[in-house]
């Protein structure tokens, strides 16, 4: 007995939501600094993202980006990242053993998914943190 399986690629089963083409920002070793921000890199422009990195990412159209991603936001307190960077605490990242400048929060995190025409997909940690607290601020 044999069978055949004939595939249809124009056939429309159901719509794709568009969020399935996301992403997310992890600060992960050199995902963040010396990856999309690297303000000493030559490739890089005056608020300090990396340009190559930047046009890499808009080739892969990403319809919105979570951000923290994976583990940081264990520890991560949304609060932190805002404000002036002179101003934001230095803090022990404990789920990557680093130290966390801040350099890179949210103000930071939105103006990088206007460039890419991106959406911000923000994660609140609720024992950093409580869903009113974020969003009394937002």
């Amino acid at each position: 007995m044999s069978a055949t399986i004939t595939v249809d690629p124009t056939a429309v089963i159901a719509p794709i939501h568009p969020w399935l083409f996301g992403s997310f920002v992890e600060h992960l070793r050199r995902c963040v600094y010396d990856g999309i921000y690297d303000p000493g890199s030559a490739l890089s422009d005056a608020e300090g993202f990396r340009l190559d990195v930047l046009e890499a990412v808009r080739g892969l159209a990403p319809t919105h980006l979570r951000y923290p991603g994976g583990n940081f936001v264990s520890g991560y307190h949304w609060r932190d990242g805002i404000g002036p960077r002179d101003t934001r605490p230095v803090r022990y990242e404990h789920a990557w053993g680093a130290t966390e400048p801040n350099a890179i929060g949210t103000h930071e995190f939105v103006g990088y998914c206007r460039r890419l025409d991106s959406t911000p997909h923000f994660c609140v940690k609720c024992d950093t943190g409580t869903p009113e607290e974020a969003a009394n601020w937002l």
